[in-house]
């Protein structure tokens, strides 16, 4: 288990689980977690000025720029202007072969009877126009279907981050959002206390962006049975504010800066059009993981609480299904899967196995016996050829004598091992006689423990493959198996070779699919289909590890510490 996190990050893993509970199905919960963070939507509002105004930010948040859509109008000014000239040219046409006929009766005949068969367009015809898409028009081109509520845009380089324009003011917003972005200017930056404070309350992130016109604002209109007194009683609340926050500021205010000594925080940092975007593209992966686990923090404390009668749902539950920031299906499985609260008693835990996630390292062996060719497959995955600087070593002779790792560069922070061969004459003196693969399925103690093996055998299956797979898979490792030299089996052969080795594998209870590739041509046969399958299962297989190793890391640094309880009555 050394090396798979760095020593920093294990220390953050552990942190918030001390003086814990553990429960059964721990280590499906956290699996289950991973699963929801890959599909759960980090939703931005942004608000504070007018409908134009609010979705030119938005489009600003998406690095999208006002080049890009005149260009677009552009283009199809163009095929417009070519389909008119088209058009033009089919009713000139037209017109010279009315003149040229000759009227006669049997000529109008022939002419009546070609009119009938023909199928002409009047030039009066409204022709459809394409939808000219312009700036303002981004932030309003989609909307979730059955979510009555604002515009949405989803964000074009970020997965699962949609962004939201709402009219009338930050005060209209309601709390299914997960940051806030609110536009207004340097004169009206400390009106934003009072939201200040709330999102401060909420633990939500803000930000107050600059607007290029005092007219793009929209003011927050007072509410109340007198119109008067509701917008004294808001003029005077910000001045109180205001006046506090400016004591507090004059007196030096605290060491770290990001909430007086009053516990007044400050207003946020006034930002620009671009620099929000910069800022908001390098924070977005961390808002989402926080968002995500205070979100299933929170999901789960109101599905515990009793219904008072059926089909009553709690706010947040409702709102999430509305928006689609969840389905039925997954809101069924977290009510199941997380009844034990170990998990989600705090957001803090989540969040530090979100963030592990992001620096694991899964390790993918390559596994075989002696001159199998796992070290050109090896190559072959790396996209190298055998004779390329940084390729593995191949020949005729043993040539892996070390494990060998590189960097897979299909999957974020995996390594992909080219393990020595098994059944080596150099490894004769440290086994008895007569020992080899087919009778012993344990792995030599010097080999690396890889988290996935791709097991390599040349044209055939044998009976220490099979025991050597049923011994991996009896310690949770996940094993590719593939047939290397596949180019000597004969064309017509190749079908009866598939068949033989489902039916074996079906009787065995192994359901495990078997890849044939050659190594003189990679990308025949099941090379592409190997490399294709290997690349959607490594995330799966990544979430799954690191749910085992979190679980006996803390297993061996905080469960096993605590009694008893029963031996203690």
């Amino acid at each position: 288990m050394e090396g798979k996190l760095p020593e920093e990050q294990v220390k953050s893993v552990l942190a918030p689980w001390r003086f814990s509970l553990q429960s059964s199905g721990f280590e499906n919960r956290i699996v289950t977690a991973l699963e929801l963070y890959e599909l759960f939507p980090l939703d931005i509002v942004v608000t504070g000025g007018t409908k134009e105004a609010n979705a030119k930010l938005a489009v600003a948040l998406c690095g999208i720029e006002d080049g890009q859509s005149s260009e677009e109008e552009e283009e199809e000014e163009t095929s417009d202007e070519e389909e008119d000239v088209s058009e033009k040219e089919e009713d000139e046409d037209e017109e010279r072969d009315d003149n040229s006929i000759v009227s006669t009766d049997a000529e109008e005949d022939e002419k009546r009877k070609d009119a009938q068969s023909r199928v002409s367009i009047p030039a009066k015809f409204p022709r459809e126009h394409k939808t000219r898409v312009r700036i303002t028009e981004y932030a309003y081109g989609s909307k979730e279907e059955g979510y009555d509520s604002d515009p949405m845009l989803s964000h074009p380089h970020v997965p699962n981050v949609r962004i939201w324009t709402a009219e009338g003011g930050s005060s209209s917003i309601q709390n299914n959002y997960d940051v806030l972005v609110v536009l207004t200017t340097e004169l009206h930056q400390e009106d934003h206390m009072r939201i200040t404070i709330e999102q401060c309350e909420k633990d939500k992130p803000l930000y107050l962006v600059k607007a290029e016109q005092e007219w793009d604002l929209v003011f927050e209109k007072p509410t109340g049975p007198c119109m008067t007194c509701a917008w004294e009683r808001m003029r005077a609340r910000n001045l109180e504010l205001q006046k506090k926050h400016k004591l507090t500021l004059e007196s030096g205010g605290n060491a770290n800066g990001e909430q007086t000594s009053s516990g007044l925080p400050q207003v946020a940092k006034l930002l620009g059009l671009k620099e929000i975007a910069e800022v908001l593209m390098k924070a977005l992966p961390d808002l989402r993981k926080k968002a995500f686990s205070q979100f299933l923090v929170d999901i789960t404390r109101e599905l515990r609480v009793p219904k008072v009668s059926s089909g009553l749902t709690t706010p947040l539950v409702c709102s999430a299904l509305k928006s689609r920031k969840i389905s039925q299906e997954d809101l069924d499985r977290i009510s199941v899967v997380f009844h034990p609260r170990d998990l989600t008693d705090q957001p803090s835990k989540l969040l530090s196995i979100l963030t592990a996630l992001e620096h694991f390292r899964l390790d993918v062996g390559l596994l075989g016996e002696t001159g199998c060719g796992s070290s050109s497959l090896f190559n072959s995955l790396l996209g190298l050829q055998n004779d390329e600087e940084g390729a593995a070593s191949v020949g005729v002779t043993e040539t892996t004598l070390e494990p060998v790792a590189c960097p897979y560069p299909e999957c974020y922070n995996t390594l992909l091992w080219d393990l020595p061969g098994l059944g080596r004459v150099g490894d004769l003196k440290n086994q008895s006689v007569g020992s080899d693969l087919h009778q012993s399925p344990v792995l030599p103690s010097n080999l690396p423990a890889c988290d996935v093996y791709i097991l390599v055998s040349p044209m055939r299956l044998g009976l220490g493959y099979i025991r050597l797979l049923q011994h991996l898979l009896s310690q949770g490792k996940s094993c590719f198996l593939v047939l290397s030299k596949a180019d000597l089996i004969e064309e017509k052969s190749v079908g009866e070779v598939r068949r033989w080795y489902d039916e074996v594998l079906g009787k065995l209870g192994l359901k495990q699919s078997v890849f044939l590739v050659s190594a003189l041509d990679p990308e025949a046969m099941d090379f592409p289909k190997l490399k294709e399958t290997l690349n959607n299962a490594l995330p799966c297989l990544k979430r799954a590890t690191l749910a085992s190793y979190v679980a006996k890391l803390l297993e061996q640094d905080v469960f096993w510490k605590r009694a008893d309880p029963c031996k203690l009555m």
